[in-house]
């Protein structure tokens, strides 16, 4: 019996501590149980319940009596990559010889994906041999309080349309298609050094130190490609005029007197730079702007990416809303960043600009 989550230990604290119950309670299952460790658990007729992370690697080779996936809508991997289309699929492959059922539970996320797609070509079919059962979270769990749904509605009504009501939210979807980002990447080159009778520009996303980080972000436009020479990222808590510093070394050693700044950043970051000789100017387009514009230069490989981890995986979790004007809007999902991928954006914009 195999339990999925997205890691490990979330495998183990919600799927395994609900299917362990009934062996830990009712007498006559408990007699059934001849081994238990934190992850597995052994029976007598021989069936293991074992809990896995999203790895689709991880499980292949297993021969499973049933399959029990946990937030399917949410799964990637540890670079930010979309696994769970490839983890069905592995899933499914683990049933083929039993004849076993998959179950998935999941809270609903935008109309793309895996969940999205099961849901688009099942629901309400009657003929269909995949049964897809949507409801709202009191009717699956009657135990939720009035006050915390009333609080989730009126604090994130977008959230609440997929956390509490059970609807895929309209108009949600992945910015960069994670395949055209590797497209554009060099594999294992972290930074370009600079080179005499290049023209480099530059972006930097201040911070005010205590939670986000400052990022700095170098490049050169090669014919019609822009090109990222150098990604820097200061993490939080750090001194801000000490971190400007630094960065103006950088630009410095590339050559660059003049570096632009986030629109929102306020007057501190451009008068610290002027105190070590290098101009700073304020983007006219705010950061969302910056991904749209760059999206299509990613898209026809327009574009040349270092490898570097956190970026792409940064890159990897933007998302594109439907905004109420016609205009879309980009930002990173809830509880990541998008520091040097507002860094990256404004200096690439800028090179094809230039």
């Amino acid at each position: 019996a195999l339990l999925i989550g997205q890691d490990h230990r979330g495998a183990m604290r919600a799927l395994l501590r609900y299917a362990r119950e009934p062996f830990e309670q009712v007498a006559a299952f408990k007699a059934e149980v001849t081994r238990s460790t934190a992850d597995t658990m052994e029976l007598r007729n021989g069936v293991s319940l074992s809990a896995y992370p999203c790895r689709p690697a991880g499980v292949r080779g297993i021969r499973a009596a049933i399959v029990c996936i946990d937030e399917l809508a949410f799964f990637t991997s540890t670079d930010g990559n979309p696994v769970d289309a490839e983890m069905l699929r592995v899933a499914r492959g683990r049933l083929a010889t039993t004849g076993g059922k998959l179950i998935i539970l999941s809270s609903p996320y935008w109309q793309a994906g895996a969940l999205w797609e099961l849901y688009r070509k099942h629901y309400g079919v009657e003929d269909s041999e995949v049964l897809v059962w949507q409801a709202d979270a009191p009717t699956m769990n009657p135990c939720l309080s009035a006050g915390y749904l009333d609080r989730m509605r009126s604090e994130d009504p977008e959230a609440a349309q997929s956390e509490i009501e059970g609807l895929f939210r309209a108009g949600l979807s992945v910015l960069f298609d994670p395949e055209a980002l590797d497209a554009v990447t060099a594999t294992d080159v972290r930074e370009l050094l600079p080179s005499k009778g290049t023209d480099y520009v530059a972006h930097f996303d201040p911070s005010g130190g205590r939670r986000d980080a400052a990022a700095l972000a170098v490049a050169h436009r090669d014919g019609k490609r822009g090109v990222l020479d150098l990604i820097r990222a200061w993490v939080a808590p750090h001194n801000p005029a000490q971190v400007i510093g630094e960065a103006a070394a950088e630009l410095k050693r590339y050559g660059v007197k003049s570096v632009q700044l986030d629109r929102y950043g306020g007057e501190f970051p451009a008068e610290q730079f002027r105190l070590r000789d290098i101009e700073a100017e304020t983007s006219k387009s705010s950061t969302s702007d910056n991904y749209l514009a760059l999206l299509p230069l990613v898209n026809a490989g327009g574009v040349l990416l270092l490898d570097d981890a956190d970026l792409l995986r940064e890159l990897r979790g933007l998302e594109r809303r439907r905004g109420s004007a016609g205009k879309d809007r980009v930002d990173h999902r809830r509880g990541s960043h998008d520091d040097r991928a507002a860094a990256f954006s404004g200096a690439l914009v800028l090179a094809a600009r230039e």
